[in-house]
């Protein structure tokens, strides 16, 4: 779960805005967005005062919105470059996520020693790595972008010790040219909002029960890479239920509708993913560190992991409706791929 910076913070003021650290909580990173205020001819994309355009991008970091196409000569390759989370943008630190033919959205990695090879001329041979399925857990899967010292170039070097990037990325420096995107267009996402949050928590308190409850509405919202939930945006919502809807503490809903099961945790984590499945068998993966961060934000909101019994509970209590946040992950079509409600029995109203 990504929140975004406009490019123009790092054009104002790059060395600050670049070594931010990413943000608390919910959020591993931030997203860098170009807008039209950034299309300054600065890496912007006119020059000739307007007149013609310029693609080239001529320094960092790389905008999140935009295809990023890697040039050197005849070579080229379509690729959006996604930072590594938890990373300060300054440590230039990306996956490169292909963006067309028939590897896309998968991610280019980086060789390992093992697959250098000696020719029969003594030269060292390196063995590209074939694109693969995104990984948290794979260091080679992450590049960090160099500039070349008079700017406007870039050279790649793996994050691994022993790791080696693809030759287009690695022999020589490359040009890099933005493209708008067809398929996926990306607005401004700020996280949580606190104060929001806050006052709706406070408000929900039973010592203002004689009050109206709050609007339902939104109080957060983050970008998530397809490959956090095998789906994207993020939001936090927050609404009243009634208690006779109430069927625990939380609980999933694939394609927000259909009632998720948390797969055994035998295999549910063995590739980096938890797993839910549907009662008709559809199932959904959610990156483990995105669900650890659900379950933080929610904890830090005064949740509670109460699955037995919470129905009798509230019923005992003379509670007629509580309040339930939902963290609903949203396809870029607006439609809802999956969501968790987690009910605070905390902020509940008397019959």
């Amino acid at each position: 779960m990504y929140t975004t910076k406009p490019l123009s913070a790092f054009r104002s003021h790059p060395e600050e805005a670049a070594s931010v650290p990413p943000p608390s909580g919910g959020s591993p990173g931030y997203l860098v967005i170009k807008t039209t205020d950034d299309d300054d001819g600065a890496g912007g994309e006119t020059c000739c005062w307007g007149c013609c355009d310029d693609t080239q991008i001529r320094r960092l970091p790389f905008p999140q919105n935009r295809v990023i196409t890697v040039r050197e000569g005849d070579d080229e390759e379509d690729v959006v470059f996604i930072p590594v989370p938890g990373q300060p943008l300054s440590f230039n630190r990306y996956y490169a996520v292909l963006a067309r033919g028939k590897h896309r959205g998968m991610v280019r990695p980086c060789s390992r020693e093992q697959d250098v090879a000696t020719s029969c001329f003594c030269c060292r041979v390196i063995r590209d790595a074939s694109p693969r399925a995104f990984d948290p857990d794979d260091v080679y899967q992450q590049m960090e972008i160099v500039p070349h010292r008079k700017g406007g170039s870039f050279k790649a070097r793996s994050v691994a010790a022993d790791g080696h990037p693809y030759e287009l990325y690695r022999t020589r420096y490359w040009q890099a040219y933005a493209s708008r995107p067809k398929n996926f267009d990306l607005g401004e996402a700020l996280g949580l909002n606190d104060p929001l949050r806050s006052r709706q928590l406070r408000a929900q308190d039973l010592t203002l029960s004689l009050h109206p409850a709050p609007a339902e509405g939104v109080v957060g919202r983050w970008y998530c890479p397809f490959f956090y939930v095998k789906e994207d945006g993020v939001v936090l919502e927050q609404r009243r239920e009634n208690v006779d809807a109430v069927r625990g503490s939380k609980m999933a809903l694939v394609g927000g509708v259909d009632a998720g099961n948390l797969e055994s945790s035998g295999s549910s984590q063995d590739d980096g993913y938890v797993w839910f499945r549907a009662a008709a068998g559809q199932r959904v993966g959610v990156l483990g560190s995105m669900w650890e961060k659900m379950l933080w934000e929610e904890r830090r909101g005064g949740w509670a992991d109460e699955e037995d019994g919470v129905e009798r509970a509230v019923i005992a209590a003379g509670v007629s409706s509580v309040l339930v946040e939902r963290f609903a992950v949203k396809r870029m079509d607006g439609s809802v791929a999956v969501a968790f409600d987690f009910v605070h029995l905390n902020r509940a109203r008397p019959m």
